[in-house]
C-alpha cells in the first residue's frame, strides 16, 4: 500500500491500520504525498511498478 504523509482526507484510514490484518502487506510512505499521491508520482510510481511486476511475474 502506498500512502501519502500529507493525506488529511477525513474518513480515510491510515495504511498501517488497513494492512494490520494483511500479513503479506507492505507500506510505502511518501511523506510529502497528498491523498492520491498525484503530486509525487515520480517519487514512487516507477519503483512501485517494478515491485508489483516482481510479485505478479
Amino acid at each position: 500500500m502506498v500512502e501519502g504523509g500529507e493525506d488529511i482526507t477525513p474518513g480515510v484510514l491510515p495504511a498501517a491500520h488497513v494492512t494490520h490484518d494483511a500479513p503479506e502487506a507492505e507500506i510505502l510512505l511518501i511523506p510529502h504525498g497528498d491523498h492520491l499521491l498525484c503530486n509525487t508520482q515520480a517519487a514512487w510510481l516507477p519503483d512501485t511498478s517494478d515491485w508489483l511486476t516482481d510479485r505478479l511475474g
